[in-house]
């Protein structure tokens, strides 16, 4: 959202004048988004401007954008989409996973994210993890928090108690002591550890 939050999706379908993401991420009617459009075998990314037209809702989460002056080149990019468009099991769910962490370490997680294949919402705020764990059914809650921080132990104990099935991970230095946070995974260890953490079983 333009000043505001921020997640990562997938796009489900893209035309000349609007797409269709694949989000647990909830916006009201009208909502004016920034979206980054990477392409995952390039690495490059395309900015657009959307306006939601068809909010996502709870078993579809798919958020419908109409988009707002698109650029010359993204005629070029649905072009490509349509010539090498293939079948997409649907059948397969996507992960939903909150990040919780301040503005600098979200950014510096992102790339982290956008491979990860997941649905990710961020929250830098109790607020808004509080307005996520209430909405939207998750795989996992990542705290981009150091282990020392006061709070940690709040945004944890809260996740247990509305969404006890979810996994609680720390994306940095520590370990687990009690049962508030499940594993500690190193912040500079890359993907695979955090997929084995958000994947494996609860003991």
């Amino acid at each position: 959202m333009l000043g505001g939050d921020r997640v990562v999706c997938r796009t489900r379908d893209i035309s000349l004048h609007g797409m269709s993401l694949d989000t647990a991420a909830w916006f009201p009617l009208g909502t004016r988004l920034a979206i980054t459009l990477v392409d995952p075998s390039s690495g490059t990314a395309l900015e657009l401007t959307g306006d939601v037209v068809r909010e996502a809702q709870a078993k579809r989460w798919a958020l419908g954008l109409g988009l707002v002056e698109p650029p010359p080149e993204w005629a070029a990019v649905v072009a490509h989409a349509a010539r090498t468009s293939g079948v997409v099991d649907k059948s397969v769910r996507r992960r939903r996973v909150l990040v919780v962490g301040d503005e600098h370490r979200q950014r510096s997680a992102m790339a982290l994210y956008v491979t990860s294949g997941w649905d990710v919402l961020f929250a830098s705020d109790e607020a808004s993890v509080e307005e996520a764990l209430a909405n939207v059914t998750l795989d996992a809650v990542v705290a981009e928090l150091d282990a020392k921080d006061p709070r940690l132990p709040d945004i944890m104990r809260l996740a247990k108690r509305v969404q006890p099935a979810a996994r609680r991970i720390v994306r940095g230095p520590g370990r687990s002591e009690g049962d508030l946070v499940h594993r500690f995974v190193d912040r500079e260890a890359g993907l695979e550890p955090l997929l084995d953490a958000v994947t494996a079983k609860i003991s």
